[in-house]
């Protein structure tokens, strides 16, 4: 694992761990409930040493799984799509290992995002109706799957 690398897992591990979420594999941090598993997952860009925060919620009625993939889950979206103007160039800068930032200020700008737009909205979805309702609220910045908001109109 690069130092850097190194910077933006231990942020999200300090984060994630106040909102009762657990690491696995230092790539994707997990919570479970019992209609919902929402989870946290860092994502390297292939093209070079910038990373994206990916935040997902499975609804465990539509399918028995405890550490889903984020691609699989039924809602998804990119922890910086939820942010505005400079606090999300911020947090695309401190994601970014080519662009210059003292640790302290990557750490910092990391953990203040993911608090309110990763593991602090995640930790809204406990239930199956309350994920659905985080996913209204945030509206396009969302990917719902169709299954999920077929079967939660339904219900």
């Amino acid at each position: 694992m690069s130092e850097g690398r190194d910077i933006i897992v231990q942020s999200l591990a300090e984060t994630a761990n106040r909102h009762g979420f657990r690491g696995v594999r230092a790539t994707n941090y997990y919570r479970e409930w019992p209609e919902t598993v929402c989870l946290l997952n860092v994502q390297k860009s292939a093209w070079g040493p910038q990373f994206y925060l990916n935040a997902a919620v499975w609804l465990t009625r539509l399918g028995a799984e405890r550490r889903p993939k984020e691609y699989n889950c039924h809602i998804r979206w990119r922890v910086n799509s939820r942010m505005e103007g400079e606090q999300s160039k911020a947090f695309t800068d401190a994601l970014d290992l080519d662009h210059p930032m003292p640790d302290d200020h990557r750490s910092s700008l990391i953990k203040d995002g993911v608090d309110e737009y990763g593991f602090g909205l995640l930790a809204r979805c406990e239930t199956e109706q309350a994920a659905l309702q985080v996913a209204d609220e945030c509206g396009p910045t969302v990917m719902v799957a169709l299954k999920a908001r077929m079967q939660g109109k339904a219900s």
